[in-house]
């Protein structure tokens, strides 16, 4: 029996009133006001009914239960069911996603961290929800359950393609952001209390000492808390970082998402113009050299490395890798963890790989002299060797070797070509339209209205399945410098400047260029573009003599 409830001034139970307390008047489910108790008898009774009907119990009264339904019953559903519990049944109508939320909340729906698709339990179709509104929904339902919180909002991350998810307090509470297709995007906010419970509980999962809030750490979310996100192919690494929360402390933690498998499975669809896959082919299937990527963090370079790794994979090629860490799993390549604590360093670990007879070698960075020298050695001895430096464009990576202490003649020898890349969001192709670029656009790109194909211009509306966001996943736009005879030369002779000036004269794959390919190809927008690549990347230089 309910006895939180308002009662009339003779003490009986006020059902009109105690009913308004679980259901508004526009049919909006007060979930946190259902009795369990209640709920539990209930669903014992009716197990075979309740799909078919879509019911939810709100309270059991003098022989009647209270029901609230989203969909219309018949007469005989009503005598029916009534016949079936023996009490009397009387029905309140509620909001169709209402129903949802309760029908996701009840403990034979939920799997743990589960990511597949919500459905929706009346139409059976596939749900595009509102993140925002779901994430916060789910927390203020979880009640004191903070597994169960922490459990729910990775599900969601993980179902809407998140990469990360950031946890920080704020003074107005503690705020939840995903990172998706590159941008983060505020999901809820949890009262400021529980601050220090809420980011317990995530240590505890993820092996991290919840008593030390003075330090950084870091940790992996256990394996019992992963079954179903192991299903989808996910390994969450965490990160805590004690930070200034106005007069109170707090910890900044990052939970990154990383699938298992790749997802650019195939170097065909990672966003390579026809002319550019063309020459970084003719590059990897060389039986020596070296090819250098570069770019910022979250550029792509991992996912590019790793199609490339899998493309080369075969039971006549041995391919090794020198990662830190590794973060997927690639079938057929032998893979080595970077451990600097064990003394296993990049260059450790490289000249270890090197006694290992292999064909191709992927050195996850070069950070010193010794690794870069090694490293070149390598490719000058029948070795094809990829690896990663942190700078800017293609040329800077050419600097950056000189900068270790590589000569001009080995960089010369050895250089088969260096990659640049940079990852843009994709427009929908749910809500997308043509798109005339203004004035202001194609100024912003170096570009003349006459001197370019507008045709294919596309922008995204906005629509559920996107977030209202106008974009749909990312593509990398990428710049490809060819190292041929003449730019040998120039490396080994000539200097930046005459370098610059000649790939200028044969208009080489830049990133301006793979960027205006894409926007006239409709894949994504100038906003876009000018959000990823530096004002540097876009100007056109005038070539000197």
């Amino acid at each position: 029996m309910i006895t939180q409830f308002p009662k009339s001034r003779s003490g009986a139970l006020d059902i009109e009133k105690a009913i308004g307390q679980m259901v508004s008047a526009n049919g909006t489910l007060v979930i946190d006001k259902l009795d369990s108790k209640v709920s539990d008898r209930f669903l014992t009774q009716i197990k075979n009914y309740l799909q078919i009907l879509h019911i939810v119990p709100l309270m059991l009264h003098q022989g009647c239960y209270y029901l609230a339904c989203s969909v219309e019953l018949s007469d005989l559903d009503i005598r029916n069911l009534s016949n079936h519990l023996k009490l009397g049944v009387k029905i309140i109508p509620i909001s169709e996603s209402s129903y949802i939320q309760w029908f996701y909340l009840q403990p034979q729906n939920i799997k743990g961290i589960d990511a597949s698709d919500r459905i929706n339990p009346i139409t059976k179709e596939v749900m595009y929800e509102d993140i925002a509104t779901t994430t916060q929904t789910m927390f203020s339902l979880a009640g004191e359950d903070q597994i169960a919180r922490i459990k729910g909002f990775i599900s969601d991350a993980i179902r809407n393609r998140a990469s990360d998810i950031h946890v920080e307090p704020f003074p107005d509470g503690l705020v939840i952001r995903y990172r998706i297709d590159g941008k983060l995007h505020k999901v809820a906010v949890l009262s400021a209390e529980l601050n220090n419970t809420f980011i317990s509980a995530i240590k505890v999962m993820s092996g991290i000492d919840p008593s030390n809030r003075r330090v950084p750490q870091d940790g992996r979310m256990s394996q019992q808390f992963l079954q179903a996100a192991e299903e989808n192919n996910a390994d969450i690494r965490v990160s805590t970082s004690p930070c200034v929360c106005g007069e109170l402390g707090g910890e900044s933690t990052v939970l990154r998402l990383l699938p298992r498998k790749n997802s650019f499975s195939k170097i065909e669809d990672i966003g390579f113009t026809e002319q550019a896959l063309a020459i970084y082919k003719r590059w990897i299937n060389q039986p020596q050299g070296m090819i250098i990527f570069t770019g910022p963090t979250g550029s792509g370079k991992t996912s590019t490395l790793n199609a490339t790794m899998l493309h080369r994979a075969n039971d006549s090629v041995k391919v090794a890798t020198v990662e830190n860490p590794v973060e997927y799993i690639l079938p057929g390549v032998i893979q080595t963890n970077v451990n600097v604590k064990a003394g296993m360093t990049f260059g450790k670990a490289l000249e270890s790989i090197l006694r290992q007879d292999p064909d191709i070698i992927m050195v996850g960075e070069i950070r010193n002299s010794e690794t870069a020298e090694t490293a070149i050695q390598a490719a000058m001895t029948g070795h094809l060797v990829f690896t990663t430096l942190h700078t800017n464009n293609s040329v800077g990576a050419i600097r950056r070797l000189q900068d270790l202490g590589i000569d001009r003649g080995s960089i010369s020898d050895a250089l088969l070509g260096v990659v640049a890349q940079r990852l843009v969001r994709r427009v929908c192709p749910h809500c997308a339209e043509s798109h005339v670029p203004s004035t202001l656009e194609l100024n912003a790109i170096g570009l003349d209205r006459s001197s370019v194909n507008l045709k294919g211009w596309r922008k995204g509306r906005g629509c559920p399945k996107c977030y209202h966001t106008g974009y749909l996943g990312r593509e990398a736009i990428i710049e490809l410098l060819d190292v041929n005879l003449t730019v040998q030369q120039l490396i080994y002779e000539g200097t930046s400047h005459q370098l610059q000036n000649y790939l200028q004269e044969i208009n080489f794959d830049s990133l301006r260029m793979a960027a205006i390919a894409k926007l006239v190809a409709g894949v994504t927008t100038v906003e876009e573009i000018l959000r990823v690549l530096p004002h540097n990347a876009l100007y056109v230089p005038k070539v000197s003599t």
